[in-house]
């Protein structure tokens, strides 16, 4: 085995996995001894020593007011690991909560064309999970007549549920699914942009050309959207 990569590998620079090493296998050595069996300079060998003092891994005694060095046990690093190991599971409730607040960040993306449009239906499907929409007036099947046929199919081959709050004149209009419903309301309560509401994810669709789609990505803000969703669907016609 390489004696010095593994050293390094478990924390020790190249130099001082050399001096290290050369004190296992010579057992106690002064600072000349070291430089002789590691091709480094002497001056050094007492600045990686020390370096080695601090981390537990190197040890010396004065004879005849020489200094000489020896190498603790190499179970050290064992012991160093395991003490590391125990600060990492005690830190993890906390490292895990840094990492929820960081996915819990707002994301907004915006997506221009048809393309966009596209990538917001395949993200639809994608999620796997029931949506809703409200503001839709048929400009879906107009632009994309192809894929939102498509898309349909895909709603019942993943069984994806929609709920879609239309304006009242717009009844009989929209293309649905085996698993659409929709409901029904006059056009002032709803706008001209078409909202959907996926996971945590909140599109909205405005139709003016090239056409945009804008995409935010927050759980409380989808969720806002969702209860504004639901007090609309409590009021509107079957």
């Amino acid at each position: 085995m390489e004696f010095q990569k593994l050293f390094q590998n478990l924390g020790l620079e190249e130099k001082e996995a050399k001096v290290y090493l050369a004190l296992l296998r010579s057992g106690e050595a002064t600072a000349t001894k070291i430089a002789e069996k590691t091709n480094l300079d002497r001056t050094l060998i007492y600045q990686l020593a020390n370096k080695l003092i601090e981390k537990g891994l190197v040890s010396y005694i004065i004879k005849n007011n020489v200094k000489y060095f020896s190498a603790t046990n190499p179970k050290k690093f064992i012991q160093d690991l395991k003490e590391k190991e125990n600060q990492v599971r005690k830190a993890m409730p906390e490292l895990a909560n840094l990492m929820k607040s960081k996915e819990e960040e707002t994301k907004v993306e915006i997506y221009r064309g048809k393309e966009g449009l596209k990538t917001i239906l395949k993200d639809i499907i994608r999620t796997g999970k029931d949506y809703v929409a409200f503001g839709e007036e048929g400009r879906f099947q107009e632009i994309l007549p192809i894929d939102v046929h498509r898309f349909l199919k895909e709603l019942e081959k993943n069984n994806i549920y929609e709920k879609v709050l239309i304006r009242t004149d717009f009844r009989g209009k929209i293309l649905k699914s085996k698993n659409s419903e929709f409901r029904y309301l006059p056009k002032e309560y709803l706008s001209p942009a078409t909202t959907a509401i996926f996971g945590d994810k909140v599109a909205n669709f405005i139709w003016t050309a090239p056409y945009y789609a804008i995409l935010t990505q927050n759980k409380e803000v989808a969720d806002s959207f969702r209860s504004y969703f639901n007090a609309l669907w409590k009021i509107a016609r079957i």
